[in-house]
């Protein structure tokens, strides 16, 4: 026992005290980091960002994926990059996710080149350039990344900046429902349905939103199930069973099964008139972005069939921020001399009008003159403007 003892103190003093960190360990990952371990700072920060054997904490995430990135590693820079598209753990700033993303593709990391491709083809945070867009998918298709070869069967289908193809848009769905994507499968079955690309079959395009939605639980393939049913693609139309599948569109996060779900319960369209289920469903959509819903929850509010009435200019902002010009028309005409539950700001309400006016929104043109407070009287002479003479 002494002999072991007496070796286990010359070991420690041999080491000078301190104990090798195990890089396995999150401990042991940090205290590699803050020696300047690059690596050791890359893995854990992912290790947070999924919340790993860890709790996920995506704010220290983004610090050390900052360190990794800094110190030459590769994903790291991807990974940053896509938290600063989406405003993870950080604000969001997609000009600069573009710049990482497009180093980390360039540099091997495929998944960032799938998500350039996604900046370049919306143009979010850099000019839209589908050609750039394609040839980053193709990167990453050609390395096996569904998606990537999914996105890029739809620039072939659009044919908007590449040649159009239909046939090759057709193919790379294929391969992309035959590996289990299940956005490729609803996009496959949608072709299917039309004859676009391939023979016409209804049969085949419900297997592929059958497979998209009951099998890999993708909303788009839910929602399409739903759109066939109401138009009756196999059998008469059928609204109690296309509301069910809007509905489970809905829950996988598909705004537009939000949508179309509200509407139905509003209409009565397969179901008893629900209009507390239809507005929660429309609110869902908007907080999904999708701009409709907005406005139709913002006249819930209007109208008095919800409240409090202040909750519709709440909605109307939401819809104006996504660019819906006639929503900002009417949040900016409210704000220039105030209304119900909405105290005036001249300023901002003229600044909204001018800007649905500048998107070509005519009535935005049409009420950006002067409120009569602050109109020049009649007959009021206007001072003259006098030039600067340059010294």
């Amino acid at each position: 026992m002494k002999r072991w003892l007496i070796l286990a103190i010359w070991f420690v003093g041999c080491s000078g005290g301190q104990v090798t960190p195990d890089p396995e360990t999150p401990e042991g990952m940090q205290l590699l980091c803050d020696t300047g371990d690059a690596p050791a700072c890359a893995r854990l920060g992912m290790k947070l960002y999924r919340g790993d054997g860890v709790p996920t904490d995506l704010s220290r995430s983004v610090g050390l994926f900052e360190r990794g990135c800094a110190g030459g590693q590769v994903y790291a820079c991807g990974e940053l990059g896509n938290m600063l598209r989406h405003g993870e753990g950080v604000k969001k700033d997609t000009a600069r996710a573009a710049v990482l993303l497009t180093g980390a593709c360039t540099a091997g990391h495929m998944a960032s080149c799938t998500r350039a491709g996604i900046l370049y083809e919306t143009g979010d945070g850099v000019p839209v350039d589908q050609v750039k867009a394609a040839q980053f998918y193709q990167a990453a298709c050609n390395d096996g990344d569904m998606r990537a070869c999914s996105n890029l069967a739809g620039l072939f289908s659009e044919g908007k900046a590449i040649a159009h193809d239909d046939r090759r848009a057709a193919q790379l769905w294929t391969q992309a429902c035959d590996n289990n994507y299940g956005p490729a499968c609803a996009s496959l079955g949608n072709i299917y349905e039309r004859g676009v690309g391939v023979v016409q079959s209804s049969i085949k395009a419900l297997e592929f939103y059958t497979k998209s939605c009951e099998t890999l639980g993708t909303g788009s393939g839910c929602f399409l199930i739903a759109m066939a049913a109401d138009r009756g693609l196999s059998a008469r139309p059928d609204m109690p069973r296309a509301l069910a599948f809007f509905s489970r569109a809905c829950e996988k996060g598909h705004a537009l099964g939000c949508h179309y779900a509200g509407i139905a319960y509003e209409q009565g369209r397969g179901t008893s008139v629900d209009e507390s289920k239809s507005l929660g469903l429309y609110q869902k959509a908007c907080d999904l972005d999708h701009v409709p819903a907005c406005l139709r929850a913002a006249e819930y509010y209007a109208s008095g069939k919800a409240t409090p009435f202040a909750t519709s200019w709440h909605y109307l902002d939401k819809a104006c921020t996504a660019k819906s010009w006639l929503a900002c028309v009417k949040l900016g005409t409210a704000l220039r001399t105030g209304d119900r539950d909405l105290a005036a700001d001249q300023e901002r309400g003229q600044a909204l009008l001018r800007k649905a006016c500048d998107a070509g929104e005519q009535l935005g043109c049409e009420n950006t003159a002067p409120t009569p407070a602050t109109a020049p009287a009649p007959n009021t002479p206007v001072p003259a403007k006098h030039p600067i003479k340059k010294r």
